[in-house]
C-alpha cells in the first residue's frame, strides 16, 4: 500500500491514535533493503542481518523478516523479540557486548 505521508495525513493519524505516534514507511524500508541487497549482488549466499538495537518494533521486525533478512541481537530481550516476530534461531546472530570468554 503506497500512502503519501503528508502533514495532513500525519495529523489525522495522530488524532486517531494519539501521540506520541511513530509512523514508518514500509515502501521506503523495502526499497532501501532491496537497494542494499543489490549492492552486494555478487556475493554468493548473501544474508543480510538487521541490527535489532537500531529499532526493535516487533511489526518492523516482522516486516524485515518478510523481506528475507535475519537479525543481529545484542541481548536476550532482542532475541525474544526476534522469536516473537517469527525469526527462526538460524536467522538470529547473537553478538553481545562486554561478555568475557
Amino acid at each position: 500500500m503506497n500512502v503519501t505521508l503528508s502533514n495532513s495525513k500525519l495529523i489525522d493519524l495522530s488524532q486517531k491514535y494519539g501521540i506520541p505516534l511513530y509512523v514508518y514507511d514500509g515502501d521506503k524500508i523495502q526499497s532501501q533493503y532491496n537497494r542494499f541487497k543489490q549492492s552486494f549482488s555478487s556475493v554468493e549466499k548473501l544474508k543480510i542481518h538487521y541490527a535489532v538495537k537500531a529499532l526493535s518494533n516487533i511489526s518492523i521486525l516482522s516486516f524485515i523478516k518478510k523481506l528475507g533478512a535475519g537479525i543481529d541481537c545484542v541481548s536476550l530481550e532482542e532475541i525474544r523479540l526476534g522469536l516473537l516476530a517469527g525469526f527462526s534461531p538460524k536467522d538470529i546472530i547473537y553478538t553481545p557486548n562486554g561478555v568475557s570468554f
